[in-house]
Order: structure tokens, then C-alpha cells, then sequence
């Protein structure tokens, strides 16, 4: 019975009064000529161009990214053996000291400034490369200029550990002054105090240290603890969807679902989207090369990038056959869908937390991982407050409505009248990841969590469960961008 109600879904989308809308081919065509050449142009910049992606970051950003992850990476010796199994899961089994120094590495080959030069000696001179501290320094001067001073710190630190009679107090007050107190001024402090015999200094150091890390460690409990949660009661819900399909009774899917025809064909939906996705890339070149145009991207730029697709979709597909997009997609009775599609939000909230654990462990295994410029966002970590709740606004409530309308309800959807379930949910996640202009190991992540929105619309016959998993998957993002970093 689903396979042939599947199969009427995709060969009779719409009743025999209804006439096919005409589009213009030859502007469909073009406008699918400049979907594409955008996402060339966004799948260029993020494989290839590493000096346009970097040059947009300062370099406090990175700053901040590193001295965090380090200094929370020097506490997981402390540790229980159950939180360390759990970090690993993360795919953070001792990488972290490598990845920063790549990530270094390519901010000083990019723009050199003598503090993240300084920086990436640390961390060598952490790492045990000795050779690769003395090449660093090899250029510097040796006055009291300001890469005079980190050639001298560098060396009393890491190099020959000798320092000149009255240098210790010196190199110590002006680290001070030079270095914010982060996991850098600690990490070299504790050297220049541990070569000189300070066993005062070095006591207060650690205890300081660790006033400043143990916030981070319960901040890192409290989000293993909600994951934790989120998965056990996802892991409930499975074995229960299991043992009704044992038994024989499978949960319903939603009446409207089996009732309802898509209201468009394949070729409308697909010349609607191309037209959409057109007149995005060209409302985005306009407002960049206006005056203000980073601060009009900035405030307008998540209701530029979706509202095209959704209100072309409205007025020329739905409109003219009397129908709504929302109830189209399955938002007619948003309370009802949200808690009726309860279970498989919990369902697929567990498999995204868990499906992100391998995809990174799989990276760290062929020694790729995801690039601090594809998940940190400035405004979440030195935003204002009135910032932070409109960024995170953006994320958790915007872009969740917005992305599954356009990437399920429009796209998916669209593509069900062609093709079968597997494929579409394939292609739309695939369009999805690609449209987000991530790496590899975060464009799986994308991928997979598409497919699992993908999964939960066909199901419910409505977007209202995809979005609020979608909602938890970028809540938990942005609450701990907040916790760690800000």
C-alpha cells in the first residue's frame, strides 16, 4: 500500500483541471547557469583559497580558539575515564596541539604579525619542536625591539633555557604586558619560572590556571550531560518504534500525508527554485558592493538568502492553484505536528549527535578534521548582548524555518514527484551541504543531518518536527561557541 500510494504521489501531482504553468527554458536555464556558477564560486573558496578565508578572521579569533581548546586539553588527564572516552569521541584524541599548529602555520605564511609568530613558537616549543622554535626566531633581531623581545622569550623558554643575570624579572614582567593571560602566557611564564628555579611563581601560575580552565570543564560536562540525555531518550523512542514494528503495529504516518497531492510538477518546482536561487546570488552581489554592504549582509542577509525561494514558491506555484505553502508543507496545525513528530525529533536529534562522533572520528583517522573558519562565529564570542540574541536567533529559530521550507519542503518535496525517497533525500541533502560552503568533514555533517530531515518530513508529511530538531542541532552549536569561547 505505501509503495503505491509512493508511486501515485510522483506520476499525479496535481488533479486533471489543473494545467502544467508554463516557464521560460532558456531563463531557467540561465538562472540554473548562475546557481551553479555561485556554488562554483563557494565550493572554490572554501577548497582552494585558504588566504581570502583566513584574511577575513583576525587574528584574536584564532587567539581565542586555541588558547581554550589547549588549556582545556591539558586538563583531560584530570579527567574520569569515562569523560576521556567521550572527549575522544569528539575526535580530539590528542590532535589538538597539531591542528592549531597547521592553523598557525597558515595564518603566519598569510599575514606574519609577531604575536601569532610568537604564538606558533609556543606551541612548537610545547610540542618538543625545538629545531622548528629556532627557525622561527632565526630571522629576528636580538634588540629589545618587539620580535627582539619574543626571539628572547622563545629562547630562554624553549631553546637553551639561559637567561642572563636580571633578565628573569624583565622577560617576566614584559611577557606580562606583551601576552594576554591565556594558555601561551601560562604555558611560557611557567617555563621561563621553572628554568629560574621559581617555584613560587610556578605555584601560583598553576593554581591561577586552573581558577581560569575549571570553568571551562563544567561548562564541557554540562553539554556531555544534555547530549547524554538527548541520545538516551532518542535510543527510548527506537526501541519502541522497534518493538511496534515487531509486533505489528507501526506507527501511523500522518493522514494528510497519504491524502495530499503535490501541488506543483517536477519542471515548475525545479524553474521556480532556479529562479529563486538566481535572484539570491544576485540580490547578495548587490547589497556586497553597496556602501554598507557587510553591515547590510550582516543584519538582512539571512532573509536575502531565503525569502526569494519561498515567495516565488507562494506566488507562482501555489497561489495560482489556491493553495498555501505552509499548509503544503504540513504547518496548517503547528502544535499538533509538534507533538505528534515528538519522537522522531528526540530520534533524530540522537542519530545527528552521534552520526557528527564518526564522521569526525572518521577524519581524524585519514588525519582531516573541520577548520576553525567554517564553525567559529565572531558575533556569538564578541558580539554585544543584543548581538548574541539576534545571532543566536538567527540560528536557532531563523535558519532552522527557513532551510527546512526551501532544502524539504520546497526542494524535497519538488524532487518526490520525480523520484523515490532514497534519491531525493540523497540529492537534498546533497544541495543542502553544499549550499552551506563547508569543508569535507562538515559537508558530511551537513549531508547527514539533511537526510535525517529529509527522513522525518516523508514520515509526518510536515516540516514542524525537522524543524525542531534542526533548532536543537544549531542550539547546541551555538551554546557552546557561547561556553567555550565567548
Amino acid at each position: 500500500m505505501e509503495s503505491a500510494h509512493q508511486d501515485d504521489l510522483k506520476s499525479d501531482t496535481r488533479s486533471d483541471s489543473q494545467k502544467e504553468l508554463r516557464f521560460s527554458p532558456w531563463l531557467t536555464v540561465v538562472c540554473l547557469v548562475m546557481v551553479a556558477a555561485g556554488m562554483g564560486l563557494l565550493l572554490w573558496t572554501v577548497m582552494f583559497s585558504d588566504g581570502v578565508r583566513l584574511s577575513l578572521h583576525e587574528s584574536r579569533d584564532l587567539e581565542r580558539i586555541a588558547s581554550r581548546m589547549l588549556s582545556f586539553e591539558s586538563r583531560l588527564p584530570e579527567l574520569s575515564p569515562f569523560e576521556q572516552m567521550m572527549f575522544r569521541l569528539g575526535g580530539q584524541d590528542g590532535e589538538t596541539q597539531e591542528q592549531i599548529i597547521g592553523w598557525y602555520e597558515e595564518a603566519v605564511d598569510d599575514q606574519p604579525k609577531p604575536l601569532d609568530e610568537l604564538y606558533l613558537g609556543i606551541v612548537y616549543g610545547e610540542a618538543g619542536l625545538t629545531d622548528r622554535v629556532s627557525q622561527v626566531v632565526a630571522g629576528w633581531d636580538k634588540e629589545w625591539s618587539t620580535r627582539g623581545l619574543f626571539r628572547r622569550f622563545l629562547e630562554a623558554g624553549y631553546v637553551h633555557g639561559k637567561m642572563v643575570s636580571g633578565d628573569y624579572e624583565v622577560l617576566q614582567a614584559r611577557l606580562a604586558e606583551e601576552v594576554p593571560t591565556n594558555w601561551f602566557y601560562f604555558q611560557l611564564s611557567r617555563r621561563l619560572a621553572g628554568h629560574s628555579g621559581d617555584r613560587i611563581l610556578e605555584s601560583h601560575l598553576q593554581s591561577q590556571f586552573y581558577q581560569l580552565t575549571d570553568p571551562l570543564l563544567w561548562k564541557w560536562r554540562r553539554l556531555l550531560v544534555c547530549e547524554i540525555v538527548l541520545i538516551g531518550i532518542g535510543l527510548i523512542f527506537f526501541f519502541r518504534l522497534g518493538f511496534a514494528c515487531l509486533t505489528g503495529r507501526v506507527l501511523q504516518k500522518n493522514t494528510d500525508r497519504e491524502e495530499r497531492r503535490v501541488p506543483w510538477t517536477f519542471r515548475e518546482g525545479m524553474a521556480v527554485l532556479a529562479r529563486g536561487g538566481a535572484l539570491t546570488i544576485v540580490l547578495m552581489g548587490m547589497a556586497a558592493v553597496m556602501p554598507d554592504g557587510s553591515g547590510i549582509l550582516e543584519d538582512y542577509g539571512v532573509l536575502l538568502l531565503y525569502l526569494p525561494s519561498i515567495i516565488l514558491t507562494s506566488v507562482l506555484l501555489c497561489r495560482p492553484r489556491k493553495c498555501s505553502l505552509l499548509q503544503e508543507v504540513g504547518c496548517s496545525n503547528v502544535w499538533q505536528q509538534f507533538k505528534s513528530g515528538l519522537p522522531l525529533v528526540f530520534m533524530v536529534v540522537s542519530l545527528g549527535i552521534v552520526g557528527d562522533w564518526l564522521i569526525v572520528m572518521g577524519g581524524e583517522a585519514v588525519h582531516t578534521s573541520v577548520h576553525w573558519t567554517e564553525w567559529f562565529v565572531p558575533q556569538l564570542v564578541w558580539g554585544s548582548r543584543m548581538e548574541l540574541v539576534k545571532t543566536s536567533m538567527e540560528f536557532v529559530v531563523l535558519a532552522p524555518v527557513f532551510e527546512e521550507l526551501i532544502f524539504r519542503g520546497i526542494l524535497f518535496t519538488t524532487l518526490r514527484t520525480k523520484f523515490g525517497f532514497a534519491t531525493s533525500m540523497v540529492v537534498s541533502g546533497f544541495i543542502f551541504a553544499l549550499a552551506h560552503g563547508y569543508g569535507v568533514i562538515a559537508f558530511l555533517s551537513v549531508l547527514w543531518s539533511g537526510c535525517l530531515w529529509a527522513w522525518t518530513y516523508e514520515r509526518t508529511g510536515s516540516v514542524i518536527p525537522g524543524m525542531v530538531a534542526h533548532a536543537v542541532n544549531n542550539g547546541l552549536v551555538v551554546y557552546s561557541l557561547v561556553a567555550f569561547f565567548r
